[in-house]
């Protein structure tokens, strides 16, 4: 009882100190760098290409490679060897760039010292005193500030402002922020609830983990039968009056099924891969649930194989979970009395 309170405490605090939330940290996955504050500092320098992601963003140092960075509010000071793609409300470039910058935001400032073009598209574009543009300056706004002594050496363009084009931007970093806010919420989320579930059900969780790889051809098509089937006798009873609230409820337990199955391929994935390094993890749950959700999520976002993989943990949960459900529903009837 101890371990299992434990469990559930360590996780509630994984919750709610993974960057995102607490606003004093960000997360770092190699070329990646997310959260709710992000900072770069003068002395990082970024060998390649590096991006960064989250409500605030301050950078300093230097990117060797190129550098997008998309937030709420973007501020940056440092120095960019390849190509900038900057987007969000508020955006300030102040440092050295190297190649061509792209920037698109509701305000925009521009103070740095730019070597290549610049594309801008901004409700309203600022040009400082110290702004020096090298390159081509093409842009499209709907108000334009240029200090004295800021200086364009190359084409001067503006194109017509369309309203269309703001609230399309807006639109895009609308459901920019949405994506991240979701990604960086489900690790987390996901964790808690495979730890609870565990901690209320830890017999039906080992059984489901244990059934995904006694059978897992068998699990796929069991699967793929739950995943296709259940919803067409959703709909039949909700378009019949008395069915109604029984389609209602196991629409929710479809979508739950559907949410979780996911949670018991990580842990025996975190299990084969933990089981490694130290037999006792072979066996645990919290740490391999941990492990495995994070190796889940890798590779659902690799490009093109994440949506085959994405179907394949689906598959083989729902249908450990059906077989396990099953297998007990039998056991029940067959007892005497």
């Amino acid at each position: 009882m101890k371990f299992r309170s434990w469990m559930v405490i360590t996780t509630l605090t994984l919750f709610f100190l993974i960057p995102g939330f607490s606003g004093a940290k960000s997360l770092e996955l190699g070329s990646y760098r997310f959260g709710d504050r992000v900072v770069v500092k003068p002395d990082e320098v970024k060998a390649g290409d590096f991006i960064m992601a989250g409500a605030d963003l301050e950078a300093a140092g230097e990117v060797k490679g190129d550098l997008t960075a998309l937030g709420a509010d973007v501020s940056h000071f440092g120095e960019v060897q390849g190509e900038l793609k900057a987007l969000g409300a508020n955006v300030t470039l102040a440092g050295r760039y190297h190649q061509k910058v792209r920037a698109a935001a509701a305000n925009l400032t521009l103070s740095g010292t730019f070597e290549g073009h610049v594309v801008a598209a901004a409700a309203k574009i600022t040009l400082t005193p110290t702004a020096v543009i090298k390159g081509d300056f093409l842009y499209r706004c709907a108000v334009m500030e240029r200090g004295e002594g800021s200086k364009i050496l190359g084409k001067f363009a503006r194109k017509e402002f369309r309203a269309q084009d703001a609230w399309v931007q807006k639109g895009k970093k609308a459901f920019l922020s949405l994506w991240i806010f979701f990604w960086v919420l489900s690790l987390p989320a996901l964790i808690l609830v495979g730890s609870l579930l565990h901690y209320f059900f830890p017999g039906y969780s080992e059984a489901v983990v244990a059934a995904v790889s006694d059978s897992p051809w068998k699990n796929i098509g069991v699967g793929l039968v739950f995943l296709v089937v259940v919803p067409f006798g959703v709909v039949l009873s909700l378009i019949t009056l008395v069915g109604i609230p029984a389609g209602i409820i196991a629409g929710l337990l479809y979508g739950t099924a559907l949410y979780i199955s996911r949670i018991f391929v990580g842990v025996w994935m975190g299990r084969k891969v933990l089981g490694y390094f130290k037999k006792n993890l072979a066996t645990a749950f919290f740490w391999p649930l941990v492990c495995g959700t994070l190796l889940t999520t890798l590779l659902i976002w690799i490009p093109v194989l994440g949506w085959f993989f994405r179907l394949f943990f689906l598959l083989i949960g729902l249908g450990a979970m059906w077989l396990v459900l099953w297998k007990s529903v039998q056991t029940r009837k067959a007892e005497p009395g």
